[in-house]
């Protein structure tokens, strides 16, 4: 069983642009193959911001074709890394979650985010990938969520199904995956 672990900042949609890219074989490597996800990991803070991402998560994961796949919500304590001791705890919940060959992107979250979930799939042996979304695709998308945070309950229900709104939109169509390992 293969798993994509992903690393969750303010952005949703990277999640499900590196899971397609994988499952689709449409990203840069030296060898490209479609890859079987079976499961996809989220480790995320408490803070509110992301909280609201995860549930955009859902709701694009359920409404534009994410349905074969186990989405697993991994919430820490830890609203931010701010200190050595953030770090470590979200250091620790990543690796526990990685096997040999899992896939691990590096995409979203702080930077301190990224180097922890970097450094525990290298002890792992897993895959590091990332999700490079264009500026300007960035920006439409941000103002997209901005919209859409007056729509909690709405995006609530399309996490169990009820698709009453594109959320397609939150992807980017010129998403770039790159495997760094």
């Amino acid at each position: 069983m293969v798993k994509l672990i992903a690393t969750l900042g303010t952005s949703p949609g990277g999640i499900f642009e590196s899971y397609t890219n994988l499952i689709n074989g449409t990203y840069q490597a030296e060898v490209v193959e479609k890859v079987p996800i079976n499961e996809v990991y989220i480790i995320r803070t408490s803070d509110k911001a992301v909280e609201f991402a995860w549930k955009l998560v859902k709701a694009i994961f359920v409404c534009c074709g994410g349905k074969n796949v186990t989405i697993a919500d991994i919430p820490l304590s830890i609203t931010d890394i701010t200190s050595k001791d953030d770090y470590l705890v979200f250091k620790k919940a990543v690796e526990a979650r990685i096997n040999e060959g899992d896939y691990v992107d590096i995409t979203g979250g702080r930077k301190a985010m990224s180097v922890a979930a970097a450094v525990s799939a290298m002890r792992r042996k897993a895959k590091i990938l990332t999700t490079i979304i264009p500026p300007s695709e960035y920006n439409r998308i941000q103002k997209l969520i901005e919209e859409l945070k007056s729509k909690e309950e709405e995006i609530e229900r399309a996490g169990k199904g009820e698709c009453n709104f594109d959320f397609c939109q939150l992807v980017s169509k010129s998403a770039t995956t790159v495997m760094l390992t």
